[in-house]
């Protein structure tokens, strides 16, 4: 039987990591490790960049707005919010801990984040970019990111975990990669000889950064758990039961 075959009769839900050769799993204090590191820091990015945009005034907004596209206030305020939704639950869809715990929840969060979150937070993303003369790398992550969760959720109906799994922790890169350009912009206009003028260039240098040093991470994540096929939790449980006295 394929390994596509085996996945496609497991139950739907989440799922536990089990060796299948390799190198085996991490560290088990590893992935708890991560998220709690990504939770901290889009809860500080949440309170930083986010209130702004809900105090109903335009002149708040961190990006340009176009004289041009009388929705764009709009536009990027829902932007936000859809966004915020995506940020506050992309880390619970790629612990594993919660996963096994709660697959009934983790299922019900995932929904919540794609169709609630990721797909109109990107697709808005792509339709104000242009008239905020953003940088072109938060359009070439917002199709990436866009692609790579709908694949995951392809996957999942499809009943393949382990590919649901791969392009999921995709999705979460991309997802969190804002947090990295946010910080260079913050930080870097600090140093010594820093102009204003070179702002624009900042802001598409970040936008890149971002995207790229996070799809490296969740590429070294994957290559790190190679030898790790997701399992079902279902299954696990029935496994479970069947060896108690």
């Amino acid at each position: 039987m394929s390994h596509s075959t085996q996945e496609s009769t497991a139950p739907a839900g989440g799922g536990v990591a089990q060796k299948a050769g390799g190198r085996g799993p991490a560290p088990r204090w590893l992935p708890a490790a991560g998220i709690a590191v990504w939770l901290l820091l889009a809860f500080a990015f949440i309170v930083m960049f986010v209130p702004v945009y809900f105090t109903g005034d335009p002149s708040g907004a961190r990006v340009q707005l176009s004289d041009y596209f009388p929705w764009h206030y709009g536009f990027l305020v829902a932007h936000v919010a859809f966004g915020l939704v995506a940020m506050a639950t992309a880390p619970f869809q790629v612990w594993p801990r919660f996963r096994n715990r709660y697959p009934a929840l983790h299922r019900v969060m995932g929904r919540l984040h794609i169709f609630a979150g990721v797909l109109p937070a990107g697709l808005m993303a792509l339709v104000i970019t242009p008239f905020a003369a953003g940088p072109v790398g938060n359009a070439f992550g917002a199709v990436l990111w866009l692609g790579a969760t709908i694949m995951g959720f392809r996957r999942v109906r499809q009943r393949r975990y382990t590919e649901h799994r791969r392009w999921m922790i995709y999705s979460f890169a991309l997802c969190m990669q804002i947090i990295e350009g946010r910080i260079m912009v913050l930080t870097i206009p600090l140093l010594p000889g820093f102009t204003p003028d070179r702002m624009p260039l900042l802001l598409e240098t970040a936008s890149w950064i971002g995207i790229l040093l996070n799809l490296l991470i969740a590429q070294w994540w994957l290559e790190r758990t190679a030898g790790v096929r997701v399992t079902p939790v279902a299954r696990r449980r029935e496994t479970i039961a069947a060896d108690r006295p």
